[in-house]
């Protein structure tokens, strides 16, 4: 969430390159500026919006096309690509805003749609990777309890609990008040440039809130099963073969999950959390706020990193996905296989002749239909 000071009245003065002079905290006021901004975002978001759209798409049709959607396994991936896509769809919103020198020209609506779903994806993908984790972590540690705990029902129960949640909080920050302002200079702000009231209110309120479930709670819950699994994992050298590589899996999956956490949400949520305070008047005062500032630019642009990296997520963690290397080595040989057919027939049979004298059937063979691993 973008938020900048609101300057009281008779003390703000416009200045070039979108930075405002406030006197929130301190006597003397404040200059914030970065205008690095106004390439980062449309440059990062453009690359966001590519590569998040066509992975979650592709993702969301393979689980409805092979209509393994709902098995258990998979409905915290799905509601996890569906948050994703759901985000990707508002950044072109969000790409015109900033390259327009943060001036929103899309009313006050568009600004609570796109506001609410960046607000969801941020801590509604922490929650869901979250689940994941945990539902690896009973997979690995605690096997009959996790064969009782498979069922459909309680997936849907736990993923209807996070959009609850998610709903509550998005609907309490764009119901207690407008989230466009105006900026000294005439431009119209999104979800920046709040009053002082307006930060020690709901603001500072949905902020600490959302850090605390949406970050911290699972930040805690990743950083306890990671070492559980691997302790369980080293613990039982004797495990037959299939059992070992389910137990792997989930290591693995964990990891990603923690990675994705500490690379896309840490840096934001620890600067935000200061932020927060600082703008609330507990911390600091002008110093405070103005680095702050400028590192909550850099690390809202991690965030959006998330929707590219969840695919990461898939790979490992759904069952049968189709992403496999055996799968990319079938395409490449077939492709190959065409344009040799088409270019160079001779050295194609010529190819075949030494491959059956050698007893060899992987030009042959490893493009036959159905044998990808």
């Amino acid at each position: 969430m973008e938020v900048l000071e609101r300057p009281p009245k008779n003390l703000s003065v416009p200045l070039s390159g979108g930075s405002v002079w406030n006197s929130s905290n301190s006597t003397s006021g404040c200059l914030e500026s970065a205008d690095f901004q106004y390439l980062l975002f449309p440059v990062v978001y453009s690359l966001v919006f590519a590569l998040g759209l066509v992975g979650n798409l592709f993702v969301l049709g393979y689980f409805f096309r092979t209509k393994s959607a709902t098995e258990p396994a998979n409905v915290f991936l799905v509601n996890l690509a569906a948050i994703d896509l759901l985000f990707v769809l508002t950044l072109p919103f969000r790409i015109a805003y900033h390259a327009l020198r943060n001036d929103w020209v899309f009313g006050e609506a568009l600004c609570k749609v796109t506001g609410c779903l960046f607000f969801a994806n941020l801590y509604g993908s922490s929650l869901f990777l979250a689940c994941i984790c945990l539902e690896r972590y009973v997979a690995v540690v605690h096997p009959l309890r996790h064969l009782r705990l498979r069922q459909l029902r309680y997936r849907v129960a736990a993923a209807v609990g996070v959009w609850a949640v998610l709903v509550a909080a998005v609907l309490y920050l764009a119901l207690r008040g407008p989230l466009t302002s105006r900026f000294p200079d005439g431009r119209t702000a999104c979800l920046e440039n709040f009053s002082s009231s307006s930060w020690r209110g709901r603001i500072s309120s949905v902020s600490l809130f959302a850090a605390a479930v949406g970050f911290l709670l699972p930040l805690f819950l990743i950083g306890v099963c990671y070492p559980l699994i691997a302790w369980r994992l080293l613990a039982t050298p004797g495990m037959q073969p299939g059992s070992r590589a389910v137990r792997r899996k989930a290591l693995r999956t964990v990891l990603v999950v923690l990675g994705v956490f500490l690379v896309c949400f840490a840096p934001y949520h620890l600067v935000q959390v200061v932020h927060t305070l600082g703008r609330a008047g507990v911390l600091g005062g002008c110093p405070l706020i103005r680095a702050t500032y400028v590192a909550r630019r850099l690390t809202m642009a991690l965030t959006s990193l998330n929707a590219c990296l969840d695919p990461l997520v898939y790979y490992f963690a759904a069952e049968r996905f189709a992403w496999q290397p055996g799968w990319w080595k079938c395409c490449c040989c077939c492709c190959c296989r065409r344009r040799l057919e088409t270019a160079q027939p001779s050295l194609l049979r010529l190819r075949g002749l030494v491959a059956r004298k050698q007893g060899s059937s992987s030009w042959g063979e490893s493009c036959a239909p159905g044998t990808a691993q």
